[in-house]
């Protein structure tokens, strides 16, 4: 191939993939590499130690996803948005150097809550509780990075590093289970790391952070942490909304539950990935102004049509394979199976509404319809998980989900009219 040849196809390459479509396939490559590599953690895992030992694992990374969003104050979510704004004065050095200094917060939180699980009937071992603490501290640096680049709209980077990261945690798991060396702490442990070398790799890419000269780093530290309130505390309530569930069985019915509930769950949140990945481009494009909100609607109907569909599909085959591929051990998640699927075809509508609000909305009324639907469902967990044990769970979840979904309805619609009043 001659170099005209070459740098035509660079040209149609690089055109590609500022178009919606080529945002979407390498955002949703880079959930599909992640949505592989958690199944095979969790197919490894399963079998290895069992549904004790994957509950506890599922518990871990309930605490290190709650406190994170709980740590960083939503400066996430706001300083993604503040880096699609053009011209806008907070670059990525400002929202990274906050994330570093809200990390001793972020591992104070772990440590507070792995204290409380240890003093119940979980009675998590010294190693395992360290573990937990330190993939707290890893995911925090891992999420803050990602939005960091996605706020550059740097999709082919983060794809690359992801997908490379993947592989290297897969191959470290299998050469643990190999050994015999595959346990709850050096699981947790091995994740840990491997989102730690995931946000170092993405945060050091050339171009991503810079000196600001004189400017001091905290100048708009301020900015961000009151625009990331609501975000943040939207972000706590929804994953209240989709996690406190594990943690509250945990409590009141053991590890053993968690993990025949969390392989039921197998399935659909690992087809989340599709609105997810399409809702991360929709908000991008919108909030930099690229798409409208009549294209942006459009393409949310679409996503939320094709998602359904295809977890109709394979919640049938799922419950037939789920016991050959997880064990016998698992067959009780089949009766779990169609009801949290269900419940998963409403968060995809909740999902594609949070994208417009997102693109669209206010920093204030960002998080409003998840903190309505979150404090709902936290209501349903604790008055249906006790009573009901596994199922109360399932039911909840397919509840409490649907309240969720109509909210986030709600709330899009009068943040659109706001924003199409003269």
């Amino acid at each position: 191939m001659s170099v005209v040849d070459r740098w035509s196809v660079g040209r149609r390459l690089a055109g590609w993939s500022q178009r919606g479509r080529g945002e979407v396939a390498m955002v949703l490559s880079a959930r599909i590499v992640n949505a592989g590599a958690g199944v095979m953690f969790v197919l490894l895992t399963a079998r290895q130690l069992g549904p004790t030992g994957r509950g506890e694992i599922a518990v871990a990374f309930t605490v290190a996803y709650a406190t994170a969003k709980l740590a960083d104050l939503g400066t996430s979510t706001s300083g993604r948005i503040h880096l699609l704004i053009r011209d806008d004065p907070i670059n990525a050095s400002d929202v990274f150097s906050l994330t570093l200094a809200l990390i001793p917060l972020q591992a104070m939180l772990a440590a507070l809550v792995v204290g409380v699980l240890s003093w119940s009937s979980l009675n998590l071992s010294w190693g395992f509780s360290l573990a937990v603490i330190g993939l707290s501290v890893a995911i925090m640096i891992f999420r803050s990075a990602v939005s960091i680049l996605y706020g550059l709209r740097r999709y082919w980077v983060v794809m690359v590093v992801e997908t490379v990261v993947a592989v290297v945690e897969v191959v470290v798991l299998a050469i643990l289970l190999r050994s015999g060396r595959l346990t709850a702490t050096s699981a947790v442990m091995t994740m840990a790391f491997g989102s730690a070398l995931c946000g170092a790799c993405l945060v050091g890419q050339p171009g991503v952070l810079t000196r600001g000269g004189r400017k001091k780093l905290t100048t708009h530290w301020r900015v961000l942490c009151v625009d990331g309130i609501s975000p943040m505390i939207g972000a706590v309530s929804f994953f209240m909304a989709l996690r406190l569930d594990r943690l509250i069985l945990a409590m009141t019915a053991g590890a053993y539950s968690v993990g025949i509930y969390t392989v039921a769950l197998a399935i659909p949140e690992t087809l989340r990935i599709l609105p997810k990945a399409v809702g991360q481009v929709i908000a991008d494009r919108g909030r930099s102004g690229v798409d409208s909100i009549a294209t942006v609607r459009l393409h949310c109907r679409l996503v939320i049509l094709g998602h359904v569909l295809i977890l109709g599909v394979l919640a049938i085959v799922g419950s037939t394979l789920l016991p050959l591929a997880f064990g016998e051990g698992f067959r009780e998640a089949r009766d779990v199976l169609m009801v949290v699927t269900i419940a998963e075809a409403f968060l995809s509508v909740h999902l594609m509404q949070q994208a417009l609000l997102v693109s669209f909305g206010s920093y204030h009324g960002i998080g409003v319809p998840r903190v309505i639907g979150g404090v709902f469902m936290v209501v349903l967990n604790l008055v249906m998980i006790p009573k009901w044990g596994l199922y109360g769970a399932a039911w909840a979840c397919l509840i409490g989900y649907g309240v969720l979904a109509a909210t986030s309805v709600l709330w899009m619609n009068r943040e659109l009219r706001r924003v199409a009043a003269p």
